[in-house]
């Protein structure tokens, strides 16, 4: 019996120990499964704590540090460029700001690096020296001390531009060296957070507890991604505020382009009815599908003065109203014309008949009332389809467009209504004179017939003396009314050029005016050189400069006085000079006295006011120029150039003379 029960006891020791090792090792491993639960997270947890810490803390400020001096470094050489060409100093400032920021984050970076590796001090520091070489190389060359020509600007550019690309590639490489050192904390992170994974995956009995960690992070994950997407539709609403406003931008710049454009199209030529279809063709098809324009006539009538159409067709049609007389407008649009301001409206059926746009499919149009100086002017409508229908938004550009237009076609009119007085003028100047020299020459011949009279007393004879004195004198101013009427026409007086002597044509002056000077009691004298060379002039136009002139100061200068007339060379040309001892001519009036009919005294009739223009058309119809001086109470001093020919000239002039 007692050796069974030994065995029995044996075997139940044996199988004690086992079933505590089976119920220990679970309970440890829970235990352990426990601990490593509660344990494992926290260590995880901190390290990847400390590792997003110095990502936050660290490195993303560094990053933002290098990307800012990337942006700072490439916008200098905008502002540099902007600097040269505007000349305007904020870009300097704006350069040296960039300089400055740049130290700031330089300085910044060197904190923060060395917590993340030691070779980024490298890197940063091969960035320092180019950025430096490059800063040297801009304050060296003086690129934002001073603006400089083009040609120094762009070679001192090129010659430190080595060091800019230098710095660009240098930045760029920090950058990239920050982000590779970023991204090996990323993995850490990454790979402890897969080993936790691993971990609680290994821990079965942690299934529950992995389960509801995955559903925090998936919360988490949920949150973020929120977030993000929140973010990104904050992006998506400013990228899409920034192209509206980038839009609305360039839709500024083309309307200033157009209208600029078009006030240089207007503005280019002074034929006024030309000026009124350049504006209907500007608008056509740039703005409008259909333009017409109806201009007041100066009785007050309407007429229509140009069309246009984006169809050849009805553009066509439209060219059959050209001339037309339009006074029946619709009371709505007399309305928009007495406000002076341009409207938008409808497909009126009243405008669009008025309009001649009936069998066009118009929806929309603009009314634009011209006027210029307080005066309505004309009057455009513009209409489009329903493809690019107006809006008030056109208004703006359509306004301004018809001030620009105004202010042309006005102007244009303007030159129309002078040229046609001045053609009148002409007309008027060549019938009168040609009238009056028939009279006037019966006149003469009358004279001269009775002076062959030997039956004549004396004092008949002097009445008939008279009479061919007026006769000449009328004649001479028959002629100036002539040669005045070819100056302003912008012709040249007919010139028939032959060798003359500079003393000759003196001497022949001093005779003419002898007895006019004793007469005025003023003295004349004349200093002529006796080298001086031939001219080849007319001379009976110079002499009539040489007479007009003279005769223009003895109508001033008072008895006692004195008249000096000298010739000199000078140069390529001969400078004659005639002074008075006159009262002067005072500063003011100098620039009129060339003009014609100008007188110095409007109440005192001295002359027609003839001579010194037409003095002024011979000398410049011989390739000279003439000017006065003057000083109040000093008397007046005329002087004409003369060019000088050459050899050739005066051997060909003799050639022809023979």
């Amino acid at each position: 019996m007692k050796p069974s029960t030994t065995r029995e006891r044996r075997s139940v020791w044996r199988v004690g120990p086992e079933s505590t090792w089976t119920t220990i090792l679970p309970v440890v491993f829970i235990i352990l499964s426990l601990v490593s639960l509660a344990v494992l997270p926290v260590v995880v947890s901190r390290k990847t704590a400390g590792m997003r810490e110095e990502i936050s803390r660290i490195a993303e400020p560094a990053r933002r540090a290098a990307n800012a001096i990337q942006m700072d470094l490439s916008g200098e050489l905008d502002k540099i460029i902007a600097y040269q060409v505007t000349g305007q100093t904020q870009y300097r400032r704006e350069y040296y700001e960039r300089v400055r920021r740049q130290d700031v984050n330089r300085e910044a970076l060197a904190q923060l690096l060395p917590h993340l590796d030691e070779e980024l001090g490298t890197v940063l520091t091969a960035l320092f020296a180019e950025t430096t070489r490059w800063h040297e190389g801009v304050a060296r060359g003086e690129l934002v001390s001073r603006q400089m020509p083009n040609e120094v600007f762009l070679l001192r550019l090129f010659e430190a531009h080595v060091a800019y690309e230098k710095s660009l590639i240098a930045a760029s490489e920090l950058q990239v060296d920050l982000q590779t050192a970023i991204e090996s904390r990323l993995k850490g992170i990454r790979d402890a957070e897969r080993i936790n994974i691993w971990l609680t995956i290994v821990l079965t009995v942690l299934a529950l507890t992995s389960a509801l960690l995955v559903a925090g992070l998936g919360r988490q994950m949920r949150l973020l991604a929120g977030e993000a997407m929140k973010r990104r539709r904050e992006a998506e609403i400013e990228a899409n505020q920034a192209q509206i406003a980038r839009a609305a931008a360039e839709r500024e710049e083309r309307r200033a382009a157009f209208l600029a454009a078009a006030g240089q199209e207007l503005a280019g030529s002074l034929d006024y009815d030309q000026t009124i279809s350049r504006l209907a063709e500007l608008m056509v098809p740039n703005l409008a599908d259909m333009v017409v324009v109806d201009v007041v006539e100066s009785e007050g009538s309407w007429r229509r003065a140009a069309v246009a159409h984006r169809n050849q067709e009805d553009k066509a049609v439209l060219e059959l109203q050209l001339g037309s007389d339009r006074s029946q407008m619709p009371p709505s649009l007399e309305r928009i014309i007495e406000s002076g301001e341009a409207a938008l409206v409808g497909a009126s059926p009243e405008i669009r008949q008025f309009a001649g746009a009936d069998r066009n499919e118009m929806r929309t149009m603009i009314i634009l009332p011209l006027a210029s100086r307080g005066h309505t002017i004309g009057l455009a409508v513009a209409m489009s389809s329903e493809a690019r229908a107006f809006s008030s938004d056109d208004l703006p550009l359509f306004a301004e467009l018809a001030r620009r237009a105004s202010i042309s076609i006005d102007n244009a009119r303007l030159y129309l209504h002078s040229q046609q007085a001045v053609r009148a003028r002409e007309e008027v100047l060549a019938i009168v004179s040609h009238d009056l020299r028939n009279p006037l020459n019966a006149v003469t011949l009358g004279a001269s017939l009775l002076q062959m009279s030997t039956t004549l007393s004396d004092e008949d004879r002097e009445q008939i003396d008279t009479m061919e004195v007026s006769a000449g004198r009328m004649k001479r101013l028959i002629e100036d009314l002539l040669d005045v009427t070819r100056l302003e026409g912008g012709k040249r007086l007919p010139i028939d050029a032959a060798p003359l002597a500079v003393g000759e044509l003196l001497e022949e002056t001093q005779e003419l005016f002898r007895v006019q000077a004793t007469v005025a009691s003023i003295s004349m004298e004349y200093s002529v050189p006796d080298d001086l060379p031939l001219l080849l002039v007319d001379r009976h136009r110079i002499m009539q400069v040489m007479s007009n002139i003279i005769g223009n100061s003895m109508k001033f200068t008072p008895p006692g006085g004195r008249i000096t007339v000298a010739a000199t060379a000078e140069g390529n040309h001969v400078r004659m000079t005639v002074a008075d001892t006159g009262p002067g001519i005072p500063t003011d009036d100098l620039g009129a006295i060339f003009s014609p009919y100008w007188q110095a005294k409007r109440t005192e009739r001295m002359g027609a006011g003839l001579g010194l223009p037409i003095a002024k058309g011979i000398v410049e119809a011989h390739g000279g120029a003439i000017w006065a001086e003057s000083e109040p109470g000093e008397g007046t001093t005329f002087h004409f150039t003369l060019p000088l020919p050459d050899s050739e000239q005066l051997a060909r002039s003799a050639e022809e003379s023979t």
